[in-house]
């Protein structure tokens, strides 16, 4: 392996070899407790980071419900014309030249 040569890379990627004997490369056999741990460690890690998001997405809905709430709330210049045009009362009195 020493005196393989590697190509340059022409996309900015590069490949390192890793030697891997067969020999090294056997399963591991991990005892029932051991494994039930890790299964219930891993539930309870993706349970937890679903709880965080929910969370975060339900502070995000409220600050565009409250958002939504204020727009509604607060009428404009052409809201209040159109206001006054259903409610038949004059803006202001017409001006004289």
């Amino acid at each position: 392996m020493p005196d393989e040569v590697i190509p340059e890379p022409s996309d900015g990627v590069v490949t390192i070899p890793v030697p891997i004997d067969e020999e090294d490369n056997m399963a591991i056999v991990l005892g029932d407790t051991i494994s039930e741990l890790l299964l219930t460690e891993t539930a309870a890690n993706l349970q937890q980071s679903n709880r965080n998001v929910r969370g975060g997405l339900d502070t995000v809905m409220v600050a565009l419900t409250a958002s939504v709430g204020q727009n509604f709330n607060e009428l404009g210049t052409l809201e209040g014309r159109a206001n006054s045009g259903v409610i038949a009362t004059p803006i202001a009195s017409p001006t004289l030249p």
